[in-house]
């Protein structure tokens, strides 16, 4: 995003936050809390899921041929590797033999030999050494890794749940934001690693507690609402796809600044929420991607959350830097969002009460729910 486009969110923001107002929706959104609690509608959903584009990490996890990473992608164990070639490749991360995982974290490998009983597979998952080759006649035959569709886009890494999905297109996927995520360069920022959260609550209520800031001064008066304003967001779409600005609490310090010395980066936090399941959240100094994952149950949701980051994390000072950054905003998601989200979700289960709404100050909630339910419809009628 270049320095113009920069100036004009800063602009928007600015009179957002001197006006004390927020973007807002037409009218109120009225929504059956059947959608978080029914399990027929989950199925349906968590199908939907596995079958979309999964962005599932940064493009300098593989930094060089040769390297690799291990991901869980809702039920299925991933292994990426940059093939001499230097492309993305993604393969199941199970065994041909008994379905062992044949590689765990991440580094540099020409072979990942299962712990089990040793066969071992090359970068791009083909069998090249096994012992006992006598009691396997047949099976070793033509013997590999089930490889994944796979992609490196807009600086970040991507698979297919689908062996025989073919190709990605997450440039259509994508459409108009394509062009804006790459232009962050957030692919390229040092990883700083992953938490993971197992929550009590649909995975859509998860995603929810990521689409406004209307609830800062109540859930997070001693966290995030010390540094950002509360129910005061611009709102952008890209089809499916959506961009939160939650402005800071220094914007209005701007209004008696020239142009010329904002930094407008010091100024808001960018959030997008990348269809169906991703949330990022960008600032100066952190690329963050919360990957919110159906769990086994419409009441149960697994969320990944990595950090990328410009400081130099080979520096001791840098890398506590971005560890104590890293922990601030997963605490602060662990300790805040989630527990309440989990109550919510015991409500709703409860039948105490068949509706909520979405107010017209949380755009973001309207749009997300509004693109599912336009999907599963299609879905439906196909």
């Amino acid at each position: 995003m270049d320095r113009n486009e920069l100036i004009d969110i800063t602009r928007r923001a600015l009179k957002i936050s001197m006006d004390k107002t927020t973007d807002m929706m037409p009218s109120e959104r009225i929504v059956p809390a059947a959608i978080y609690t029914s399990q027929e509608l989950f199925e349906r959903e968590r199908e939907y899921v596995r079958r979309a584009p999964q962005l599932v990490g940064y493009r300098s996890e593989l930094p060089e041929p040769g390297s690799y990473t291990t991901k869980q992608v809702m039920d299925v164990a991933v292994l990426l590797t940059r093939d001499d070639d230097g492309a993305v490749r993604a393969f199941q991360n199970v065994c041909a033999h008994r379905q062992a995982k044949v590689a765990e974290g991440c580094g540099v490998a020409e072979r990942f030999t299962c712990p089990y009983h040793a066969w071992s597979y090359n970068k791009v998952g083909a069998l090249v050494s096994a012992p006992g080759r006598d009691g396997f006649p047949t099976a070793m035959k033509g013997a590999g890794l089930t490889e994944l569709p796979a992609a490196e886009h807009a600086g970040f890494l991507w698979v297919g749940l689908d062996p025989d999905g073919g190709p990605l297109d997450i440039a259509s996927h994508l459409g108009d934001l394509g062009p804006e995520l790459a232009s962050w360069g957030i692919g390229d920022w040092n990883s700083v690693g992953e938490k993971v959260l197992d929550a009590p609550a649909n995975w859509k209520l998860a995603l929810d507690t990521f689409g406004e800031n209307y609830h800062f001064a109540s859930v997070h008066q001693n966290t995030f609402a010390l540094l950002a304003r509360s129910n005061c967001a611009l709102f952008d779409t890209y089809g499916p796809h959506h961009r939160l600005i939650f402005p800071l609490q220094n914007i209005t310090e701007l209004a008696d600044k020239p142009e010329s010395e904002w930094e407008p980066l010091h100024n808001f936090v960018v959030i997008y929420a990348i269809f169906p399941n991703i949330v990022m959240s960008v600032t100066f100094i952190n690329g963050e991607i919360f990957r919110v994952y159906p769990g086994e149950k419409a009441g149960h949701s697994i969320t990944v959350h990595q950090n990328a980051t410009t400081l130099d994390v080979s520096d001791e000072a840098g890398r506590k830097g971005a560890d104590d950054i890293f922990e601030y905003a997963h605490s602060s998601v662990r300790d805040e969002d989630y527990p309440l989200a989990a109550k919510v979700q015991a409500n709703m289960e409860s039948g105490a009460r068949p509706n909520l709404t979405f107010g017209r100050n949380e755009p973001g909630l309207h749009h997300r729910h509004a693109c599912m339910d336009e999907v599963l419809g299609a879905v439906a009628a196909h």
